[in-house]
């Protein structure tokens, strides 16, 4: 399987070399800056988190293999990284550590070269207080819905040692038709309906699954772009339904409208 993380466009397995590279993330009516990507030709070296649109929060760095496959993601400022593997398929394992201690790792396993199951685990040592960046690296991988949602279970559950938790895929063709999260204590089902015909940007880096807070419906599993999801949480809670709408520059999305709202995500490339 060829991981491309971001677009079509990459030759080697694992190599990180989208056609269309991302240079800004804002969102918002008046584009508040969020992101902000820098490339050396055809590797990326660092992305710049803002905080109010003006002010850098924190920046990730990235550092690669002899393949130029990303294999170590770090913030030195405030010591946390993330160690990559890979093996014949793509991912093999993520691992997060904060100051040379292990919170969590994920592993990954696919059917037929497609991502089918993630599994999550918190560790011993992993303090509820000292949630993992929520909109850094790892969300390129793994949604900052599923994070929030294996952490808010981690909590209720009060489970002593190790925390798990389990993400399953279906797909229809190249896109995500229904994933399904679960852990010891609790199951919900997310759905994935009216994709476009145009090109996901983020395809293959596993980005934002669905993100309220960025509004982002971008599913980076899936080659096109997702225009409705809803989630099935069960006989406790109400279904909800989110709907994007997108306009284009060619084939890429350079902004997305959620739900009628004004809250708007726009993308700037290179």
């Amino acid at each position: 399987m060829a991981i491309c993380l971001l677009s079509l466009g990459c030759e080697k397995e694992g190599v990180y070399n989208p056609n269309k590279k991302i240079k800004k993330i804002s969102v918002g009516i008046d584009k508040r800056l969020r992101e902000e990507w820098t490339w050396d030709k055809n590797l990326l070296q660092k992305i710049d988190y803002y905080f109010g649109g003006d002010e850098v929060w924190y920046t990730e760095n990235f550092k690669y293999d002899n393949k130029n496959r990303i294999i170590r993601v770090e913030d030195t400022e405030y010591g946390d990284y993330y160690i990559i593997s890979y093996n014949k398929d793509g991912y093999e394992k993520i691992e997060y550590y904060d100051e040379d201690i292990l919170y969590m790792s994920a592993g990954f396993q696919y059917e037929k070269k497609k991502v089918s199951r993630i599994d999550v685990t918190y560790y011993d040592d992993y303090d509820d207080y000292k949630f993992i960046k929520n909109d850094g690296f790892i969300t390129k991988i793994i949604s900052k819905e599923i994070l929030n949602s294996v952490n808010e279970s981690k909590k209720k559950s009060r489970a002593k040692g190790n925390y798990a938790a389990t993400v399953k895929f279906k797909f229809t063709g190249d896109n995500v038709s229904e994933m399904e999260v679960m852990d010891d204590y609790d199951t919900y089902n997310i759905t994935y309906e009216n994709y476009d015909k145009n090109l996901n940007p983020f395809y293959s880096f596993l980005n934002n699954v669905v993100d309220f807070e960025d509004g982002a419906g971008l599913h980076g599993l899936s080659k096109n772009n997702v225009g409705k999801v809803i989630y099935i949480w069960g006989d406790d809670w109400p279904n909800d339904t989110v709907e994007y709408k997108y306009t284009y520059d060619g084939k890429y999305p350079i902004q997305i409208q959620i739900s009628d709202t004004k809250y708007l995500v726009h993308y700037e490339y290179y």
